[in-house]
């Protein structure tokens, strides 16, 4: 948010899209750095939960926007974000004006230069097309890394069940959806740390089993033989017991097209039940 008293100046939007720049490139570490310079005593996860009351998702920066609050604004500003709103740019203006009546009330009016939900609906019209050209950025990684063919297979295979929410570091997260709307990671594969020709992968398995209506037992038995418990996740600052019970992973390597098949089939078989 960009604050400016009167009438914006020209360079104001220029100033926006140098924070959303930086902004834009976070990751959670990064913001839970941030935050521990800031709040002083207790995690970032602690302070988010006390004042929104959900919990602070596990993946963090998945999408900003950019808004600039003036009193009124030049013509130049007004052509600049209007333009950079028709392709998508998450930016808007808001307008503040500050009247009292005849009774002495205190009036607020706030305009914004471009519709809010017109302006969201560009942005993640844009933000699709940006996810899959990340995906493909990472099928094209895998290729590389001779385990196309294994990435490909997953990406298909757990599809409608799955959502590859993100992909980004060389990785991608497939997530879903929870009982109370939230998204969850629940699976997440390398595409550049191709092991003896397979592809690297880690399942938060009771989480993962639990919204599937399975059994750990019976999702551990489709992944592949290799398959070893890691309690990497244990060490998440400002995490419950209960989450993470929740994220205990199975980590291994795929390294057929009938082992990534297998657990695909099973993740589509429970989720019809």
């Amino acid at each position: 948010v960009e604050l400016k008293r009167g009438k914006t100046p020209r360079e104001v939007t220029e100033k926006a899209l140098d924070y959303a720049s930086w902004a834009q490139d976070l990751k959670s570490a990064d913001i839970e750095a941030i935050a521990d310079r800031h709040l002083g005593e207790g995690s970032l996860k602690e302070a988010f939960e006390a004042k929104f009351e959900v919990d602070l998702p596990e993946v963090l920066n998945e999408s900003h926007r950019s808004v600039v609050v003036a009193e009124t604004i030049d013509e130049s500003t007004e052509r600049v974000v209007r333009y950079l709103a028709d392709f998508g740019v998450p930016i808007n203006v808001a307008t503040v004006q500050h009247f009292k009546d005849s009774a002495g009330r205190q009036l607020l009016a706030q305009v914004y230069l471009v519709e809010p939900e017109m302006a969201r609906a560009k942005a993640r019209a844009v933000s699709k097309r940006t996810r899959a050209d990340k995906l493909k950025q990472q099928q094209a990684l895998a290729h590389g890394h001779g385990i196309g063919d294994l990435f490909a297979a997953l990406w298909k295979g757990v599809a409608k069940v799955l959502w590859p929410s993100d992909a980004s570091d060389n990785r991608v997260r497939y997530t879903l959806r929870t009982a109370d709307g939230r998204s969850r990671t629940v699976l997440i594969v390398w595409s550049d740390r191709s092991n003896d020709g397979g592809m690297p992968f880690l399942v938060h398995v009771d989480r993962m089993a639990a919204h599937l209506g399975m059994s750990r037992e019976l999702l551990a038995s489709a992944l592949p033989d290799n398959a070893k418990e890691t309690d990497s996740v244990r060490k998440w600052v400002g995490a419950s017991a209960e989450e993470k019970q929740n994220a205990i992973g199975l980590e291994g390597v795929f390294h057929s097209i009938e082992e990534v098949r297998k657990f695909a089939d099973a993740v589509q078989k429970a989720a019809r039940q």
